[in-house]
């Protein structure tokens, strides 16, 4: 069965491989060119140049003009993501965006910086552990920290485990790694805003886009939808499609709550 998928290259690529996992059925998998936005995938699915947008965010009004009257409908199917991990004895409950970054670029280097007084008992060095740059996670880091081209300027470990120990060993730790992990440690709350409440990588925060450190994965398509895309949807939504996503370093999106508004 073909299907042409387009989009987001991260967003393409996880949904090939996905497809390329099914035990039962054979997609033939092309993909159209420009891969690297969302828009790409939006624009090309206005122009029939595709079966299926895949992307990082949710199509915008902007981009739904250009559907005109066709109705455009679209899934979440899984989620990737970061955290913020602190030592179980860390008192500060989260970090604004805006101060992360000083602290990945060293301006700011210790946590008393962070606290204030109103946790005079927290300071000492910031230890931050994280992965090497050429991971995704360590692209992440390297956006923030504005280091493309130079040394991190965290210490580098191999696995998440790793830093999910090393922080779990120092109280004066920041861990940036994969969701999930809850052994001697916990998350640090993240505000977008100086002043906005504190957001923990929830399932309901990550899905309507509040948590700045994970990314929900979209797939749009014309409504109805055709028989190649109706069975790449089922499959998505079947247990060996969640077992696909499973066994990525994705997290899946339960069937019930993947449907998006049908625009217009």
């Amino acid at each position: 069965m073909s299907i042409t998928l387009a989009g987001s290259q991260i967003a393409v690529e996880a949904v090939d491989n996905w497809l390329a996992a099914a035990p039962t059925h054979h997609f033939a998998i092309k993909k159209t060119w420009p891969m690297r936005y969302s828009q790409d995938g939006f624009d090309n699915l206005a122009r029939g140049q595709c079966d299926l947008a895949c992307a990082d965010r949710l199509l915008n009004d902007r981009e739904i003009d250009q559907f005109g009257q066709q109705p455009v409908a679209g899934r979440r199917i899984a989620f990737y993501g970061y955290a913020l991990y602190v030592h179980h004895t860390n008192k500060l409950d989260a970090i604004f965006a805006g101060h992360l970054e000083m602290v990945l670029q060293q301006r700011i280097t210790d946590w008393h910086e962070l606290a204030g007084d109103a946790i005079p008992d927290l300071q000492g060095p910031i230890n931050v552990y994280g992965l090497s740059k050429s991971t995704r996670a360590g692209m992440q880091l390297s956006h923030m920290a504005r280091v493309w081209f130079n040394k991190p300027t965290w210490t580098v470990l191999d696995t998440d485990a790793e830093v999910i120990d090393r922080v779990a060993r120092d109280p004066l730790a920041l861990g940036f790694a994969s969701l999930g992990y809850d052994d001697g440690v916990r998350y640090l709350g993240l505000r977008m805003q100086r002043t906005a409440p504190a957001a923990l990588p929830s399932l309901e925060k990550i899905e309507s886009e509040r948590y700045g450190l994970a990314k929900v994965i979209y797939v749009y398509y014309l409504d109805p939808p055709s028989p190649q895309v109706q069975a790449t949807l089922d499959y998505l939504a079947s247990d060996a499609g969640q077992a696909a996503i499973s066994a990525s370093d994705f997290w899946p999106i339960a069937p019930d709550r993947a449907p998006l508004k049908r625009v217009p």
